[in-house]
């Protein structure tokens, strides 16, 4: 059998590709970039350059389907935010192999924080109080209290331009348009929760949850504290009940000081909490198949990105011998015995997303995704 794995610049690709590969499966991965992670992997066997979804849409869906029946592919599985292209062209590529997603509208409510939020109203777990706003004027209205509410635009991912309780002042710089949404949510305080599942036509087959301990900024999470909250997962049950959802999907949640949860947002592809299951990757793999006899958990060891945890924790943790135990008790999703290019390889993907940001005069968070990103745009249409 032969998988194509997409976004192989993401870790969560990497994990996929060690996961088929442990299954007996012959592992491609493509990605836009000509360096990226995954692509050093002893786990691969096959490196397909794409062009960028976002630039031309049309002409990565038909590279896609010169790779697929080139390589004879039996299952296409996407990691990132080219999930919105692949859904897009899901009628030219579903007859050539299986396509491991759900339809574009579903995966557009889910990726829309406003769409997502009204999803959510009346399910037993749902998102705090949650305005969209496409106008000054609608944002007005929040100007005299908006230290209750965080800010941050409809499509958006890693925490980007996210305001929590921000001041006038900042308020003042977003600017929501009907092009351009942004969403007004109550601030919840309390302890965050991340979710990784996977679901076939509702299905839940499965599922881990953790809390993110250490974080890059506000936004990526670099070390996975395994957790297992009876009311994350019966979300998830729900959620593919309503739903019918296929495909890899991840939540963001926090719990108040009272114990209740709250969901945030929705992440409609992978997310970290597939390198939970690093040590039960053939029934990762299985799982995409058949029903196992219970849903897929993790077992409880902490999992972490060790050379960001080094780069962005560490200096300011010198001294904290808390940080270090924590350090100490996980393991490496990157490195891992027998395959370790890929810890070379994180040099030469970030080096490439640097000139990438330099090029286009852009951050450096903006440039890993600005290629695959899908923001609300027409997908018909061609960049620049």
């Amino acid at each position: 059998m032969n998988v194509l794995i997409l976004g192989a610049r993401a870790p969560a690709c990497l994990e996929w590709a060690r996961a088929f590969d442990e299954a007996g499966w012959t592992v491609s991965v493509g990605d836009s970039l000509s360096q990226p992670l995954t692509r050093f992997s002893c786990s691969v066997q096959h490196y397909a350059r794409l062009p960028e979804p976002r630039q031309d849409p049309e002409a990565w869906i038909e590279a896609l389907a010169t790779v697929i029946v080139n390589q004879r592919i039996d299952l296409l599985l996407p990691t990132c935010e080219e999930v919105f292209y692949l859904a897009h062209g899901l009628e030219r590529l579903s007859p050539l192999c299986q396509v491991l997603i759900s339809d574009f509208s579903l995966l557009h409510q889910l990726h829309h924080k406003g769409h997502f939020a009204a999803m959510t109203d009346g399910w037993s777990l749902a998102a705090p109080e949650t305005h969209l706003l496409k106008d000054s004027h609608a944002l007005l209205t929040f100007a005299d209290d908006a230290a209750s509410w965080v800010f941050k635009p409809a499509y958006s991912r890693f925490a980007s331009q996210t305001l929590i309780r921000p001041s006038s002042q900042q308020l003042n710089n977003v600017q929501p348009t009907q092009a351009e949404p942004w969403v007004a949510q109550r601030f919840i305080e309390g302890r965050e929760f991340c979710s990784f599942s996977v679901l076939v036509d509702g299905d839940l087959r499965a599922h881990s949850c953790y809390h993110p301990r250490y974080r890059v900024g506000r936004g990526s999470g670099i070390y996975f504290q395994p957790s297992a909250p009876e009311p994350v997962r019966q979300f998830l049950e729900h959620f593919g009940r309503e739903t019918g959802y296929s495909g890899q999907v991840g939540f963001d949640f926090i719990q108040d000081k009272n114990g209740r949860f709250y969901v945030l947002e929705c992440n409609p592809r992978a997310t970290s909490g597939v390198h939970l299951f690093d040590n039960q990757r053939q029934l990762l793999v299985n799982s995409l198949s058949h029903p196992l006899e219970r849903t897929l958990e993790p077992t409880l060891e902490p999992r972490m990105i060790a050379l960001a945890m080094l780069l962005f924790t560490a200096p300011r943790r010198a001294l904290s011998p808390p940080f270090w135990r924590d350090y100490a008790a996980a393991r490496d999703v990157i490195v891992q015995k027998g395959d370790w290019w890929p810890l070379i390889a994180q040099v030469g993907s970030l080096s490439e997303i640097i000139a990438r940001a330099v090029s286009r005069r852009c951050g450096l968070l903006t440039a890993s995704t600005a290629d695959i990103e899908w923001n609300g745009q027409p997908l018909n249409e061609r960049t620049p």
